[in-house]
């Protein structure tokens, strides 16, 4: 589901969100892109992803961890 509402946000095909895919050399994300996934991962998650919590992202795989990361230390 991570990977789905990745897609949406960012306009991609969800065929394109392979695990190594760099979010802004692969799939060409933009900050408000990346914003905006950022929301509806809260949303559709019911967590708190924060900035600081993406700083480091790079890949869909980093997304995956983070979301994961958060799901399980009961942050939502």
């Amino acid at each position: 589901m991570v990977r789905e509402v990745m897609a949406y946000s960012l306009s991609a095909d969800a065929g394109r969100l392979q695990p190594q895919a760099r979010l802004v050399d692969d799939l060409y994300a933009d900050s408000l892109e990346l914003l905006d996934m950022l929301m509806a991962l809260n949303d559709a998650f019911g967590i708190e992803l924060g900035v600081d919590d993406i700083a480091g992202i790079r890949t869909v795989a980093d997304v995956c961890a983070a979301v994961r990361r958060r799901l399980e230390a009961g942050m939502c």
